[in-house]
């Protein structure tokens, strides 16, 4: 039986190594939040090597490592690139006038109304 790992003994590291991930794999920090569940705050908060409680950090990076089929070890070795790990399938979005009137998957919906909010807020700035 492995021994249970206390990530928030690693949490530095952890951070550099989740950073190295998400540039390697091409997330936003909102795409990664919305893959995992996690808030963007808390996404944040990781990425710094932070959190309120070691109990909620390790259950979050246990989250992660379930969503990105990790082993328990991956996040915490010194230092990480992970373009040599096993790759979680990304969907492929779409937005065109094409297919104008097709429905769109519920996640692509979503995140296509964040730019459109986005692009919104810029537009009052120009």
């Amino acid at each position: 039986m492995n021994p249970v790992v206390n990530y928030f003994d690693h949490k530095q590291t952890i951070a550099k190594n989740l950073h190295n991930f998400l540039v390697e794999e091409g997330y936003s920090k909102r795409s990664f939040s919305t893959l995992t569940g996690i808030s963007r705050p808390t996404i944040d908060l990781i990425l710094k090597g932070e959190s309120p409680s070691p109990t909620t950090f390790n259950a979050q990076i246990l989250k992660i490592n379930e969503i990105l089929q990790l082993s328990p070890e991956q996040l915490i070795e010194v230092p990480r690139t992970f373009n040599n790990t096993q790759k979680v399938q990304k969907p492929a979005y779409s937005y065109s006038d094409h297919g104008i009137d097709e429905e769109k998957n519920e996640r692509a919906q979503d995140l296509l109304n964040g730019l459109d909010n986005v692009l919104d807020i810029y537009s009052m700035y120009v």
